[in-house]
């Protein structure tokens, strides 16, 4: 396939949604303050007014990262910004990446660099279909805001842990740089996981404008949102503080599909009837059944598996050459459970749990355990002991573990500084 072919049969894993074919409601949105922040952002990128005091300090790029937890309505409320502004939204094609996820990684840098080039035929394919507003096809092809939905679910279809990594890696450099600001492109991404963030904070500023963080929803924003949902159903009622604490941690589309669940069960366990429906034990029964699954009732699931999956017994060599001998075991086997100690695999993510967990309890002390172990210096009986809380740290080199503990510290800091502890 030549290169031109190439790049247009990149087309099929962008979905376009042309302005006019987004119905999405400004009541359907739950507004909240970081949202005044995208639109400020977007309004300076959009209208692109170069007398405005700000371009005598910066020249923004028009990418922007925002970091968000799964279940908000960020996707509708940005869609929602393009049917005002009249511009184009553009997302990839999950269902297109599934089948194809081996050419999408490949070329997943070239989408951004060609962007305009890949739309062309597209762009001219509407303008000949569309006979309305013929004299406007031009202006509104030329506006296009790509929204980058970074989800696991993404992740798990290319087969690889950090997109954004990727992403960054290739157009830190000025020349790659040059080819994407070529496109008359505004770029939303929306990462989902803040330590991806930490692990490439340096890289960040050389290619995205700023960062939004968008915190998950408090106590009273969650009271709104079930108030504002019973205000727009009058007909069902639920006790509202009682939900309010069992969805600790939800997203507001998280709250608004169980609701609706709940009222789909009703009907069928009870029917709905014209006057009042109270469905707050149902709805109760709803999450407590794991009928419904929340996104952080995911992540602590993930976390137990991770946590039961650290191998159990003797972690440091000594440990296990004392075991072996009370357990008669053959010399030739102790160099065997030895390197299979070292050999543990742990995924990427488990393996940075393990180690901000060390650094945040005992960094100063480990630091010089490593240190010797580096040195081969002999070990006291206090370093042991408390080596063997942490037997992960044996699966790589002593330098290798020191990176590993001074990254899990960096990131450990920069938390505690966006929290302002």
């Amino acid at each position: 396939m030549n290169d031109f072919n190439r790049k247009k049969n990149l087309i099929k894993f962008l979905n376009i949604i042309n302005p006019s074919e987004i119905n999405i409601k400004k009541e359907e949105i739950f507004y909240r303050e970081k949202y005044k922040e995208i639109i400020n952002y977007l309004k300076l990128i959009l209208t692109e007014s170069k007398d405005l005091e700000i371009y005598n300090y910066v020249n923004p790029k028009g990418f922007l990262l925002i970091n968000a937890h799964p279940g908000i309505d960020l996707l509708d409320y940005l869609k929602l910004i393009c049917s005002n502004f009249y511009i184009h939204c553009v997302q990839f094609k999950e269902s297109v990446i599934a089948e194809n996820p081996k050419e999408f990684l490949e070329n997943f840098t070239s989408i951004f660099s060609y962007f305009d080039e890949i739309l062309k035929e597209e762009s001219s394919k509407q303008s000949k279909d569309t006979t309305k507003e013929e004299d406007d096809s031009n202006e509104i092809n030329n506006q296009k805001l790509l929204i980058v939905n970074q989800n696991q679910r993404l992740e798990q279809l290319v087969g690889i842990n950090n997109l954004l990594q990727k992403f960054l890696f290739y157009y830190q450099e000025e020349d790659n740089l040059t080819k994407i600001l070529n496109n008359n492109l505004v770029i939303i991404w929306i990462n989902y996981n803040y330590e991806c963030i930490l692990d490439i904070s340096d890289q960040i500023y050389k290619v995205f404008d700023f960062i939004i963080r968008v915190p998950i929803l408090n106590k009273m924003e969650r009271q709104q949102v079930f108030r504002e949902f019973m205000e727009k159903n009058p007909k069902i009622s639920f006790d509202i503080n009682k939900l309010v604490e069992l969805t600790k941690d939800w997203e507001v589309e998280e709250i608004n599909h169980l609701l609706k669940t709940g009222i789909l069960k009703h009907h069928i366990n009870a029917d709905l009837n014209t006057t009042s429906n109270e469905i707050t034990e149902i709805i109760i029964d709803l999450v407590d059944s794991g009928e419904f699954v929340p996104n952080v009732k995911k992540r602590l699931e993930k976390n137990k598996k991770e946590q039961k999956s650290l191998p159990e017994g003797p972690s440091t060599e000594k440990d296990v050459i004392e075991q072996s001998s009370k357990e008669d075991i053959p010399i030739e086997s102790k160099e065997e459970i030895l390197n299979q100690i070292k050999s543990e695999n742990y995924s990427e993510f488990m393996l940075n749990q393990l180690y901000e967990n060390a650094a945040s309890e005992n960094y100063n002390e480990l630091v010089l355990i490593i240190d010797k172990l580096d040195k081969k210096e002999p070990l006291e009986d206090n370093d042991r002991k408390l080596l063997s809380k942490y037997p992960f740290i044996l699966n790589n080199s002593p330098s290798r573990a020191q990176i590993f503990l001074e990254k899990a510290k960096k990131r450990i800091d920069m938390i505690t500084k966006s929290f302002g502890k």
